[in-house]
């Protein structure tokens, strides 16, 4: 063997295959873990725009006419509620007592949310003691969502909704 033929072996780093599977097998197993943090964060982020939301969908229960605009906008809600006349009637009843929110959301007792990475479903206590139920999603990459998002919008005397009222849907 030449003296530079030797040069160029001991010159040269070693294979290693084991070392790209490990560090292709590493980046597969870290996959799920990224995956997990981006939802997490992703929720926190929907979870913190979900007070201005509700202040939002609030502010236009104040009028009638924003209401009926509401009800129209959002078809998901016509599987709560037999028609626009009955929805009006329903959001009459308790309008006032969701009139003046604060600029933060209320206390744990008064308030609660539970947040996805595409939306929300938040309880909140009005001013004379009911509860009302705010339902709303975002559209996702296979997820399309009807009308503005509010899926679902109810006013309850506790935080659990009542099974039958005469002004919903159904038997």
């Amino acid at each position: 063997m030449a003296p530079s033929d030797l040069t160029r072996e001991v010159l040269r780093p070693p294979r290693r295959r084991g070392s790209l599977l490990l560090k292709v097998g590493l980046g597969i197993l870290a996959l799920p873990f990224a995956l997990l943090l981006f939802l997490s964060g992703q929720s926190k982020a929907v979870e913190a725009r979900a007070w201005s939301v509700i202040c939002k969908i609030a502010l236009r229960l104040q009028t009638d006419e924003e209401t009926r605009r509401l009800y129209r906008a959002n078809p998901a809600l016509a599987g709560a509620y037999r028609d626009e006349a009955a929805f009006l009637e329903h959001v009459q009843a308790h309008r006032a007592q969701f009139a003046s929110l604060p600029d933060l959301p209320p206390r744990a007792d008064r308030y609660e949310c539970v947040a996805g990475p595409n939306g929300f479903r938040a309880s909140l206590q009005g001013s004379g003691g009911t509860w009302a139920t705010f339902e709303v999603r975002q559209d996702v990459l296979l997820e399309k969502v009807p009308g503005e998002g509010l899926l679902r919008l109810e006013f309850t005397p506790t935080r659990r909704v009542r099974k039958r009222d005469p002004a919903r849907r159904g038997p």
